[in-house]
């Protein structure tokens, strides 16, 4: 089975048998096999979800979901994905929430308040309806506060939860950034070979796996390439001029077309 590395990410199926070529055993449910098709299955969820849980910002988790709001309503679960293609269908789905915008006329950023706090905030009579201004998440639900006045575009920018879909449908992709799919091969290899007792395997294996993660975890956490660049500090924004110092204002729409004045 011809294993196709320019599609950038393997299935299940793809990766066993990439794995049953490297370590000349083989895989699947008969007596005369080497290792059964559970274990590397159970080796791979192992790998998956360790790499995953090595950082809660992963770029290839990221996602944007939409709602409308409802007047005279504060909780909500339900959100449609506009990006990527992986469906985000409620609150469950994301595993951080970095930032909620209301996109309707002038917009707003909401900022992130306590539910034990705007409970204590919009009670008995003072829950009344306004612009949203913040949000809580409580249960499963992202509430808005205060309670619409009316309807309301908010767009949810974060970081999705993984999707396991791929354990049930061997020809589904596994869902974890290609950049890491051979690292993962190495961490199921030098579990692999730990099972069949081959420490000295196991160990190489091991160690490629973490050297891998190491130089990928540093790519994600490094400066901004533009930096070096910028040798004066390039394009400095502001609002607004203050007591003569020029500042830069950005213009994004009419009247003026979208550029910048001094």
């Amino acid at each position: 089975m011809a294993i196709p590395f320019e599609n950038e990410n393997l299935t299940l199926a793809q990766m066993r048998s990439f794995i049953s070529q490297l370590s000349g055993l083989t895989i699947g449910q008969g007596a005369n096999d080497d290792i059964s098709t559970d274990v590397v299955n159970g080796f791979v969820k192992e790998g998956f979800q360790k790499i995953v849980a090595l950082s809660t910002r992963f770029p290839y988790y990221q996602a944007t979901a939409a709602f409308n709001t409802v007047v005279n309503q504060h909780p909500y679960s339900s959100f449609a994905q506009t990006l990527p293609e992986i469906i985000v269908k409620d609150i469950s789905d994301f595993s951080q929430i970095i930032s909620v915008v209301n996109t309707t006329n002038a917009g707003n950023h909401l900022i992130y308040i306590d539910q034990f706090k705007a409970e204590n905030i919009w009670v008995g009579t003072n829950d009344i309806q306004g612009i949203p201004v913040y949000f809580s998440i409580w249960a499963g639900q992202l509430n808005i506060w205060p309670k619409p006045d009316q309807i309301y575009t908010i767009v949810i920018r974060g970081y999705r939860n993984p999707d396991l879909g791929w354990l049930q449908d061997d020809g589904e992709d596994i869902d974890i950034d290609p950049e890491m799919q051979l690292p993962l091969t190495n961490y199921v290899m030098a579990r692999i070979f730990q099972f069949q007792e081959d420490g000295e395997m196991a160990a190489i294996y091991m160690r490629n796996y973490e050297q891998c993660v190491a130089v990928h975890l540093a790519k994600l956490t490094a400066p901004n390439g533009n930096q070096p660049l910028i040798l004066s500090g390039g394009l400095q924004l502001s609002t607004s001029t203050f007591y003569g110092n020029a500042g830069v204002q950005v213009l994004p729409g009419q009247p003026y077309p979208v550029g910048v004045m001094y």
